[in-house]
């Protein structure tokens, strides 16, 4: 998309804009107030988790058959992505696109063919690990001993199927054989620099070289505690600024994107992050205020941001969404 005719009031309504990954909590009801917070900030496109790690494998069917439900039922709304073409769509119609991620192959049970299962539901991007070491390979804070046969057996059967492959939650070497196996683009899909703030389920350069030698993008991410430690003085926005500077300079503004993470803190997940401390150690995690949601209506603030750092219009774009799509489309089509 050529956006260079557009100034910078203007770029964020016209760009493709695109949420790699929203970490609403995967419950029934679902959690319409965060969803259409991110549909009134102006967003294009969101993936959201149905299931995770930390939950009972089966209790993703619940959540994605909640998903689909809510979105057939609002239609005026919103759209269920199977396609790019539907995310084009729903940007003509002034919609917000929504799909839907698993984080963990433990939502597989162990069976391969689960792959297409979720694929045929709507399910179109899978990150491998939630933290802890899992059948598929290694977490951030669980070994590093990288993928495992079976770990290998699922980015060939994602590729056969057409799902994106994420890398993040991952430890170092397993997001880097992620991406040596798969045989397209590959994502992390919200993961900010561990070089920035030394925090395990940070990503360091290795890595986001390794995602974008794929032709992929890495997602920068909007949760406080993983953009600066406790007491920092700078902006939520100076911060992802500085994320988003860095990846640049590493790999090529090709290789950007967004994936807010945003969620609204309720009363179920914040029970669950206290109780799950395997997941979430206590060293690197103080409770679930810690998490401190970078607001979704803080990222329409990236365009300006971004443009007063020097970045052309259509760079901002491809940040924006533009680049997300691109790899979307190597995978999905």
């Amino acid at each position: 998309m050529d956006v260079t005719q557009f100034n910078v009031d203007e770029l964020f309504q016209k760009s493709i804009v695109w949420d790699a990954h929203c970490g609403m909590d995967p419950q029934v009801p679902i959690d319409v107030n965060s969803l259409e917070r991110i549909r009134k900030a102006g967003f294009t496109f969101v993936s959201t988790n149905v299931g995770y790690d930390v939950l009972p494998w089966h209790d993703t069917f619940p959540v994605i058959a909640g998903y689909r439900k809510f979105l057939s039922d609002n239609r005026d709304k919103y759209i269920l992505v199977s396609s790019v073409a539907d995310v084009l769509a729903a940007k003509r119609e002034g919609k917000l696109a929504v799909s839907m991620d698993i984080e963990g192959v433990s939502a597989l049970d162990g069976k391969i063919e689960l792959v297409e299962t979720y694929h045929r539901l709507g399910v179109r991007q899978i990150s491998f690990v939630y933290n802890k070491d899992n059948a598929g390979g290694s977490g951030c804070h669980g070994s590093d001993s990288g993928i495992t046969q079976f770990g290998r057996e699922v980015v060939r059967e994602m590729n056969r199927v057409g799902m994106l492959v994420d890398g993040t939650h991952c430890s170092p070497q397993m997001s880097i054989d992620m991406a040596e196996t798969s045989s397209k683009p590959i994502v992390i899909s919200h993961s900010n620099s561990r070089v920035l703030h030394d925090h395990p389920r940070n990503i360091w350069n290795e890595q986001a070289i390794a995602c974008a030698h794929t032709g992929g993008v890495i997602g920068v991410t909007g949760i406080r505690l993983f953009l600066a430690k406790p007491g920092d003085a700078a902006s939520n926005l100076d911060l992802l600024v500085r994320n988003i500077d860095h990846y640049c300079e590493l790999v090529g503004p090709q290789h950007v994107g967004i994936g807010t993470d945003f969620s609204e803190i309720t009363n179920a997940l914040a029970t669950r992050f206290e109780n799950a401390t395997d997941y979430w150690p206590l060293e690197h995690y103080q409770g679930a205020a810690s998490l401190e949601f970078v607001d979704i209506e803080v990222f329409p603030q990236l365009t300006a941001a971004l443009s007063a750092k020097g970045y052309s219009n259509n760079v901002i774009s491809g940040i924006l969404g533009g680049n997300f799509m691109r790899v979307a489309a190597a995978n999905w089509e």
